[in-house]
């Protein structure tokens, strides 16, 4: 009885033989089954086989084809900071990778170093302050301004807990971006108007917030300018708010994105597409049901507490609003700032009526 179940069943091919036609034959003897297996029953049992070898040919492809599409694409910035949230949004919520784009961004300290980079041929895209855009493309920087990032100054001026005005700054220090940048010549503005000079208060510079915050930690300047979240960071230390810049500074914008003009050519399906995510994430950051989950990102990418987050969400999505809404740069932005480098003696008088922006890739 052993040997002849052995011969009539084979146990190895128990899940051949689960399959409804196969059940009668695989309890037939082996030399029986080729003989008894008709034409019919033949392509029954070939079907379902095709049918799986033609998903596996085909699924594969599909899956090689979606992951070769994805285009990376180098980015500078400058550093991780609040001004970078719509960034960290794209990431974090694949609204880069469902555009088909993957960006490799890369973090220098500082805004005249991204232009630079790009204009040298490292970085494909990249962020940076529009006064430093539009001074390097004036000056002859193969780049153009291509989306409005942030269109208000998210700057406060954040000084030690004995100075409460202008006056009280007269010979201590402040640590600024550069000496050339235009938030340097916003608070030179602002001290006139107070009743001082610029030389009243000793000038240091560093490139990115977290530098100047650190300076202002260490006690080696009496005065930062911090960007969110830090001023916030710098308040609940004990710091005091000497100047909003967000409010005092209106008739300028922040950060653009920029991108050299042959890259465009070449890449104009990839440019869009980086600018759409960074267009849905501002859209989706001030959606109010999102504010958890936006404030949760901030914390993950700046490493700040997370009352400091949510204070800046409150200040931002609340109050100033500086994302702009499609990326949109506002014109008289770029006239103002071109304008106010002039008088600066920065760029040429007529450099200022130059075309500094491409809109074409912007979502519509």
């Amino acid at each position: 009885m052993a040997s002849i179940l052995s011969r009539s069943y084979d146990t190895r091919r128990a899940p051949f033989c689960a399959h409804p036609v196969a059940r009668y034959h695989c309890l037939r003897p082996a030399g029986q089954r080729t003989a008894d297996l008709g034409r019919s029953d033949a392509m029954g049992l070939a079907r379902p086989v095709l049918l799986l070898s033609i998903c596996a040919a085909t699924l594969l492809p599909v899956t090689s084809l979606q992951a070769q599409t994805v285009k990376k694409v180098s980015d500078g910035q400058v550093s991780k900071t609040a001004p970078n949230w719509a960034n960290f949004i794209a990431n974090d919520k694949g609204f880069f990778r469902r555009e088909g784009v993957e960006p490799e961004t890369i973090y220098v300290g500082n805004v005249a170093n991204t232009v630079q980079q790009l204009v040298a041929g490292s970085f494909d895209v990249a962020s940076s302050t529009f006064d430093t855009a539009i001074r390097a493309i004036a000056n002859g920087g193969n780049a153009v301004l291509i989306g409005g990032a942030v269109t208000k100054y998210p700057y406060s001026i954040m000084t030690s807990k004995d100075v409460t005005s202008a006056a009280d700054m007269k010979g201590k220090r402040i640590i600024l971006p550069f000496a050339k940048d235009l938030l340097t010549s916003v608070w030179n503005r602002w001290l006139t108007e107070q009743g001082m000079q610029p030389h009243d208060v000793e000038q240091v510079y560093a490139g990115a917030t977290p530098a100047r915050f650190a300076a202002l930690a260490g006690g080696s300047v009496q005065a930062a300018l911090l960007t969110q979240p830090f001023d916030f960071r710098a308040a609940a230390d004990g710091y005091r708010k000497l100047v909003d810049l967000g409010a005092y500074g209106k008739d300028y914008g922040f950060l653009t994105v920029l991108a050299r003009p042959q890259w465009l050519r070449d890449n104009p399906e990839t440019a869009r597409a980086y600018l759409k995510a960074l267009s849905d994430a501002v859209d989706w950051l001030y959606e109010p049901a999102n504010r958890e989950e936006a404030i949760a990102i901030l914390v993950r990418n700046t490493n700040v507490a997370s009352d400091i987050a949510k204070e800046t969400y409150d200040y931002y999505v609340g109050e100033l609003k500086p994302f702009s809404r499609k990326l949109a740069i506002p014109a008289e932005i770029v006239r103002t700032t071109a304008r106010t480098l002039v008088e600066l003696g920065e760029i040429k008088p007529e450099s200022a009526s130059m075309t500094f922006t491409d809109l074409s890739y912007l979502p519509r």
